[in-house]
């Protein structure tokens, strides 16, 4: 098992993903924005995110191979680095690993790149790092990007109907993957937890959900990175042009493709 850089806290993230499998995705998103309670719980502070995130990674998969992810992430105009690692499923569907998200600083990427020991890589040549570009800077390190997704957000917090201490945080995403200039669209609803019991919301959100929409909401035990590496894989043995719509959405004969190479 990899060890965690020191340097940074370490937290745990929690988290269970529905994929929306539906003819018309756009419209079980919109009757899911507008639900105002699900189960016990109310949902409240309605807002929309528009996030781009781009995975890195060395060319011999120094990363992957040790089960970090290493993500930038750009939320209107502020920049995060995001490290992910020790990822467990849970017997309930859900996703437990290990999660560090600080603002994105040149500092911060320099101490990140030498907390997980990356091996030697030749850097850009002089003068062509921009280190206002944390994207530039990571390749001036040796990382070269392995996915670029951007996603439209949109967040609801769920708290008890007499409380307004948030418990867990349910999402609902469009997320739209470019493989170099190929783009494949999913649209999916991610609950994570955001308190201490958090965990059990999480369960009871994602059951109620299902029971109110059946087959239409399948539970995904794969990560956005991990979907977004089978689908590419797909793509490069040409399986995948029968398995999107004319709009470039997968079908959810898709998911079983996924499902059995991932």
């Amino acid at each position: 098992m990899v060890k965690l850089p020191q340097a940074f806290g370490f937290g745990r993230e929690i988290e269970s993903i529905l994929l929306i499998l539906s003819d018309h995705p756009e419209e079980i998103v919109r009757k899911i924005a507008a639900k105002k309670s699900i189960g016990d719980y109310r949902l409240v502070g309605e807002k929309t995110k528009f996030l781009a995130d781009t995975y890195f990674d060395t060319p011999n998969h120094f990363l992957s191979d040790r089960k970090l992810n290493l993500r930038i992430r750009t939320d209107s105009r502020d920049h995060w680095i995001t490290m992910k690692t020790h990822p467990r499923r849970t017997l309930w569907g859900g996703t437990v690993r290990a999660e560090m998200e600080v603002p994105w600083s040149p500092e911060t990427a320099e101490r990140v790149v030498s907390e997980l020991k990356i091996p030697y890589q030749p850097s850009s040549p002089a003068g062509q790092t921009t280190t206002s570009d944390p994207i530039e800077l990571l390749k001036s390190k040796g990382l070269a990007p392995i996915q670029h997704r951007e996603t439209q957000r949109q967040v609801r917090d769920v708290t008890l109907p007499e409380g307004s201490h948030v418990l867990a945080e349910l999402d609902i995403d469009s997320v739209l993957y470019d493989f170099d200039g190929q783009k494949i669209r999913l649209f999916e609803v991610e609950v994570e937890s955001k308190s201490e019991k958090g965990q059990n919301v999480v369960k009871s959100v994602i059951r109620s959900l299902k029971g109110e929409y059946g087959p239409i909401l399948r539970s995904w035990r794969h990560g956005k990175l991990a979907t977004g590496k089978g689908i590419a894989k797909l793509l490069r043995s040409g399986e995948l042009r029968p398995l999107i719509d004319a709009e470039n959405r997968l079908l959810p004969a898709a998911y079983d493709r996924l499902n059995r190479i991932l």
